[in-house]
């Protein structure tokens, strides 16, 4: 796989849930927001805002181009894994300094109050 310096550009949240209650699980698919923070910022910019706030956090290292890690500050939502591919269309952009892989994050919640 190629790697890229550029932080990802495409990213959407693959979100799992598991009801306890019925014992039934859910999939939904999600556009992230994304929110720029450099290792310099305080850690406090990474807590939730409001209760219903899932913060994950995308650690991109451009010095060592490998696949960026993930993490959720939720306690009631963790990350499961992280899937790259070519993001459809992408190619066509005649920018090339932008990383046109898409970034899959997949998460799972096991709290009925999502």
């Amino acid at each position: 796989m190629t790697t890229f310096t550029e932080p990802p550009y495409y990213l959407l949240v693959s979100h799992s849930s598991l009801q306890h209650s019925s014992g039934l699980s859910s999939n939904s698919l999600a556009h992230a927001s994304v929110e720029y923070r450099y290792a310099d910022d305080s850690p406090l910019v990474l807590l939730s805002r409001h209760p219903d706030e899932h913060v994950l956090v995308l650690n991109h290292d451009p010095a060592k181009g490998d696949i960026p890690t993930v993490q959720s500050t939720s306690s009631h939502m963790a990350v499961t894994g992280i899937k790259v591919s070519v993001a459809p269309g992408a190619s066509v952009n005649e920018d090339h300094s932008t990383n046109d892989n898409m970034y899959l994050l997949e998460v799972v919640s096991t709290s009925d109050d999502q």
